[in-house]
């Protein structure tokens, strides 16, 4: 068992025996804090940090920078495109404001023109429609005028009937229409 004790101990790096020397006086330190060990320590924190650093610096960094590059022309360039986009986007709303101005000034001049005309046409008929009536009045006029005069014409005639019948009916025998004729006159 002592020869399996030895081999352990050179196994270990010969570092048993020493601790086994300060075992009964470095129970309570704790291993980091030994001085004994830092050399070691330090051997293998340089060791374990120059290989990460390799692993780092030769594996694993570039690619993050490479996902960081293609990251950055992605964003690049979906803001490029959002650029040029809201740039289109703004040109065709002017277009569209364009378009609404000139829509609404000839839908105004459309209105005003068929306003005119409407007004022109109005006036036009109301026009036609009062020579019609002034036409119609005139004939009218004229039609009671012809008439008047055939009244007048036919007064004597009916006012002759009349004091006819009058005398007939005064003097009771039948007078002759002759002598009734002259009474009328006279």
């Amino acid at each position: 068992m002592a020869a399996e004790a030895a081999t352990a101990e050179h196994a270990v790096g010969g570092h048993g025996a020493e601790a086994a020397g300060h075992g009964a006086e470095g129970a309570s330190a704790f291993p980091p804090f030994d001085a004994t060990l830092f050399t070691h320590q330090l051997f293998w924190f340089a060791i374990t940090f120059g290989a990460l650093y390799w692993v780092l610096s030769r594996m694993v960094l570039p690619k993050i920078g490479g996902v960081i590059e293609r990251r950055e022309a992605k964003i690049k360039g979906d803001l490029d495109a959002a650029a040029r986009e809201n740039d289109a986007a703004e040109a065709a709303r002017k277009a569209t404001e364009r378009t609404q101005a000139e829509s609404r000034a000839s839908a105004r001049t459309l209105i005003e023109r068929m306003r005119a005309e409407a007004a022109e046409q109005l006036a036009a008929e109301q026009a036609r429609i009062e020579r019609e009536l002034s036409d119609q009045a005139a004939a009218a006029e004229t039609r009671i005028g012809e008439m008047r005069s055939n009244a007048l014409a036919q007064v004597d005639t009916i006012a002759k009937d009349v004091a006819e019948d009058i005398v007939t009916r005064l003097t009771k025998p039948a007078a002759a229409p002759a002598q009734a004729s002259q009474k009328v006159r006279a």
